[in-house]
């Protein structure tokens, strides 16, 4: 039986999205704010801004997603492990940390693996 090839565009993914992860660590403050659309309407302005925080947890998501879905060679797998780190982070944003919380966290993701492998035979 062959294995399947590690697909490199992952590990490439991967490398990309820590390398901006680390960017916007080191030079953006947590409440920094940006401004995408500033409009001046007749008399008034509009500005839509937002924090950085989004931006932080599309990129910490796509660096597991990744990293994982390389090494582990399954997709799925690496979703569920950058979808497991994004809700510890969350959770910790939200000063939920209690161990029990993790423990039920695990049980869901381990339990959403057993149920997507039952399914797939």
């Amino acid at each position: 039986m062959r294995r399947k090839r590690r697909p490199v565009w992952l590990l490439v993914v991967s490398l990309l999205s820590l390398a901006s992860l680390i960017y916007l660590i080191l030079n953006f403050p947590p409440s920094h704010k940006f401004t995408i659309l500033d409009l001046k309407i007749a008399s008034s302005a509009y500005n839509l801004q937002f924090t950085i925080l989004p931006i932080f947890f599309l990129l910490t998501f796509a660096f597991c997603f990744s990293l994982f879905a390389f090494l582990l060679n399954n997709k799925r797998r690496g979703l569920f492990f950058g979808l497991f780190v994004l809700t510890i982070l969350v959770l910790r944003l939200n000063h939920l940390l209690h161990p029990f919380f993790l423990i039920l966290l695990l049980a869901f993701f381990i339990t959403l693996d057993l149920l997507s492998n039952s399914r797939k035979k």
